[in-house]
């Protein structure tokens, strides 16, 4: 659709997806308004892994070489058993960048200096949207209304858009529940990214600088009560390796979250759209979902330049035609990364990691991963 410097668009969530959004359309010629509903940016957030997809996105943008001074470029990922026996590794190309791991916070803060602030408005959110004909009407949570040409919602699992503006969605609550912790350390834990397998769990550890960071995810019978340090400390200690030792060398509180994932029918009406987490949520073992919402952005922003339909419908169909399949294959693949990765029984533990280590099926899903195949 041809964009005119008037377009109203509103972008609901200032997250990776959003300001990817952002930075897309302000090299249309397009400034849009980005809502947050958060007063103010926190520093919270997972370790996450970009492959070489979400890398494209950053390349396109101007944002590579930001990232790559906040990340570390590892060479090799390793899987080991709880306690730290090796089971495999595989290396990464050295005359390639295919991976950088980056605290997401990192990544954020990247993206957002690619945004004017002028155009973010903080501590607001949607409070009814109503779409018609011509546009769509916002009432916002102070009271005010506006109107907009069509919005965006990026506005992760817990979407607002989502939930006023659609009914063919459903939204899982995992019984896995994640921590993240990211602090300068002396701890040798190499180079490579490890992930380390333990009884209904997973340790994630990087260096990235001075810091070194792990996220842990395990399977729980019921929650415990935020931030559910105790219960890190019992999870790292089960899995062993380096992890309770990471756990010593900060006082630091850690980021907690229950994992989700959202499924979809639809991710448009003909004035709305869905991107990123708000349209797709996938379990993070995937280590794929930080990508797919940059790569969500970025195609986005290719239908609404290029289609030759003034009906922001045409674009977003376009769009939703272009991501589902990629999505799909994501969401299935995370679904057994998890069934395999968060096994409780010992023997099925013991005869996984036998596979893991007698075979080359890891260094293959490490080739494929790379490739986005």
């Amino acid at each position: 659709m041809t964009h005119h410097p008037n377009t109203d668009v509103l972008i609901v969530g200032g997250g990776l997806a959003g300001l990817s959004l952002a930075g897309y359309l302000q090299r249309q010629g397009v400034e849009p308004t980005i809502i947050e509903r958060v007063p103010e940016w926190r520093d919270a957030g997972y370790g996450i892994g970009l492959w070489e997809d979400g890398l494209t996105v950053l390349d396109e943008l101007g944002l590579l070489d930001a990232a790559r001074g906040r990340a570390a470029d590892p060479r090799g990922f390793a899987v080991r058993a709880g306690g730290g026996e090796l089971l495999a590794r595989a290396s990464l190309p050295p005359a390639q960048i295919l991976l950088l791991v980056i605290h997401r916070a990192d990544l954020h803060a990247v993206l957002r200096e690619n945004v004017p602030s002028d155009w973010i408005r903080m501590g607001t959110a949607p409070e009814d949207i109503t779409e018609h004909a011509d546009g769509v009407t916002v009432t916002f949570d102070d009271g005010t209304t506006d109107e907009f040409d069509f919005i965006i919602g990026a506005d992760g699992v817990h979407s607002a858009v989502r939930s006023q503006c659609f009914d063919d969605w459903r939204k899982r609550e995992s019984d896995t529940y994640v921590w993240s912790l990211w602090a300068e350390q002396d701890a040798d834990v190499g180079q490579d990214m490890v992930s380390v397998w333990g009884p209904g769990s997973e340790g994630f550890v990087a260096r990235v600088g001075d810091r070194v960071g792990f996220n842990l995810a395990a399977r729980l019978d019921s929650p415990p009560e935020p931030p559910g340090r105790a219960a890190l400390r019992r999870q790292a200690e089960a899995i062993g390796w380096q992890l309770p030792a990471l756990l010593d060398g900060t006082d630091d509180e850690p980021f907690f979250d229950r994992i989700r994932d959202v499924t979809c029918e639809h991710w448009h009406t003909d004035r709305i759209a869905l991107i990123g987490d708000a349209a797709h949520a996938v379990h993070p073992i995937s280590g794929m979902g930080a990508s797919l919402a940059l790569q969500d952005a970025r195609v986005l922003a290719q239908e609404l330049a290029t289609s030759r339909s003034d009906r922001p419908s045409d674009a977003f169909a376009n769009f939703e035609s272009r991501r589902r399949a990629a999505v799909t294959r994501v969401q299935r693949m995370a679904r057994v990364e998890a069934a395999i990765t968060f096994l409780e029984s010992d023997s099925l533990r013991r005869l996984r990691n036998s596979i893991v280590k007698h075979t080359p099926l890891f260094d293959m899903f490490i080739k494929r991963q790379a490739r986005n195949d």
